[in-house]
């Protein structure tokens, strides 16, 4: 199936971020990225912000979408195991610097984070408050802050060798 013209204009922009940062993301470096005129683009995305939040939903969605393939079953059928296992081996296995740019430049704008806080509270523990925890607790939060430090060590630096981060990958399994 051919993907439709706002997913291409999605992916244009993500290449447009993954070279230059999100603040080269222009409705001309999108448009010229993605083949098409700035009219053909505005018709799509009416400001800048827009293009900027359907860039976050796009991501979550395809997050969510490998989640629930890694888990065999959406989020509010997998137990906590499951969950936090599917989490594991997609954190390991999806790191661009598009992402991490997004997500950095948008952490302290709610509406913006939103559609990654909503992959997040579905897969993964909530976040302790306090160290009054079981060990099984405390094991599956070493397993999601080790899947985030992989996530972010790939996006930051040279991935790792596939068969050491499949490696990676199994034993937070384990841990999860």
């Amino acid at each position: 199936m051919r993907p439709s013209k706002r997913t291409e204009i999605l992916d244009a922009a993500l290449g447009v971020i993954e070279a230059g940062g999100v603040t080269a993301v222009t409705f001309e470096a999108v448009a010229e990225a993605a083949g098409m005129t700035k009219g053909g683009l505005l018709y799509h995305f009416g400001t800048r912000e827009v293009m900027l939040q359907a860039l976050h939903e796009h991501l979550a969605e395809q997050w969510e979408t490998a989640l629930t393939e890694a888990a065999g079953k959406p989020a509010e059928r997998a137990s906590d195991a499951e969950r936090l296992a599917a989490y594991a081996q997609v954190a390991t296995h999806s790191a661009t610097r598009a992402e991490l740019l997004l997500m950095l430049e948008t952490v302290n704008d709610p509406a913006m984070h939103a559609p990654w806080n909503g992959v997040l509270a579905r897969w993964t523990p909530p976040l302790p408050e306090h160290a009054d925890i079981s060990p099984g607790e405390l094991s599956q939060l070493i397993a999601r802050l080790a899947a985030d430090g992989l996530w972010l060590i790939e996006s930051l630096t040279t991935p790792l060798h596939p068969s050491m981060r499949a490696r990676i990958a199994n034993h937070l399994t384990t841990l999860a």
